[in-house]
């Protein structure tokens, strides 16, 4: 069964730094900080919906930071304890997509780093990673724009399956946070073993590299009863120009589990469970690949 997918005319990318100092000329600072491009680009859409910077005291913020978590525990109650909070929002078309969202993040961690401060992924929920700024014409999806992540190894010790139990547990349930601001619905894959989150997790990537192409193309967009994911897919996620598996395709099928949320799961005709079909019909690389280093000039 196919499913429709509906593409926004805009989509919304919101940052927030959690500081204790006061902020004087913001704009001049990102300007500073910024490579050159970034810099002119920020010039142009700086003060406009597509990039805008307001702050506010803690207490009155309208963003509540409580539930930020991070890799440092440390930068997670700093951004609990801010008195301070700076947002950077971007509201934009969708054919300024994905350069508009890579822009404003690049603001945020320019403002970050004049005031001292922790940069935040509001989709996600989380610190952002200190990363350099890059080229602004390269993007690549896995500089930290899904908000998903591996889970604790075997559910921080509760999962009792043998490890090399197939279908020995659900513990596992992955889900994109932050595809919205590239005009997507976000995409979750549940019930998942153990022994299988990594090859779930670079599902759950290459599919969303899959869709990424849709989001700058707004309205109604029909998605096939089964969808092909393609090494060149996985690939482009990494910002790799070279092919990651050699066998053909991968097929999954997506179906909607919520308002703007599709569920992946396996082919139809596919006899077995999700957790068969995770171990079965995977190329082995996607149960053992955890990063690989991008490529230049990488199209998206």
């Amino acid at each position: 069964m196919s499913v429709t997918i509906t593409v926004p005319d805009e989509t919304t990318a919101g940052f927030v730094v959690a500081t204790d100092r006061d902020p004087a000329d913001l704009p001049a600072a990102i300007r500073q900080r910024l490579p050159g491009p970034f810099a002119a680009a920020v010039s142009i859409r700086l003060g406009s919906p597509r990039l805008m910077v307001t702050c506010h005291r803690a207490a009155d913020s309208p963003w509540d930071l409580s539930g930020v978590t991070g890799a440092d525990e440390d930068d997670a109650d700093r951004v609990r304890q801010a008195t301070r909070h700076v947002g950077v929002t971007s509201v934009l078309p969708v054919s300024d997509l994905p350069s508009g969202p890579h822009l404003a993040r690049a603001a945020a961690m320019a403002v970050a780093e004049s005031l001292c401060g922790v940069p935040v992924d509001v989709a996600a929920d989380e610190v952002l990673p200190v990363t350099p700024f890059g080229r602004f014409d390269e993007f690549v999806l896995a500089d930290n724009w899904l908000g998903a992540s591996l889970p604790p190894y075997r559910n921080s010790g509760l999962c009792t399956a043998k490890e090399d139990d197939i279908d020995g547990c659900a513990c596992v349930d992955l889900a994109t946070r932050g595809l919205y601001r590239f005009g997507l619905p976000e995409l979750e894959i549940t019930g998942v073993a153990c022994p299988h989150d990594l090859g779930a997790l670079n599902v759950l990537r290459t599919t969303a590299q899959r869709l990424l192409p849709l989001g700058r193309h707004p309205g109604e967009h029909t998605l096939p009863a089964e969808l092909m994911l393609t090494s060149v897919d996985f690939a482009t996620y990494w910002g790799n120009h070279d092919s990651i598996w050699d066998d053909g395709p991968i097929s999954i099928r997506l179906a909607e589990a919520a308002p703007g949320r599709l569920a992946i799961r396996p082919p139809a005709d596919f006899p077995g469970t999700l957790n068969e079909w995770l171990w079965d019909e995977l190329p082995p690389v996607l149960h053992e690949l955890l990063s690989c280093e991008p490529d230049h000039s990488v199209p998206t």
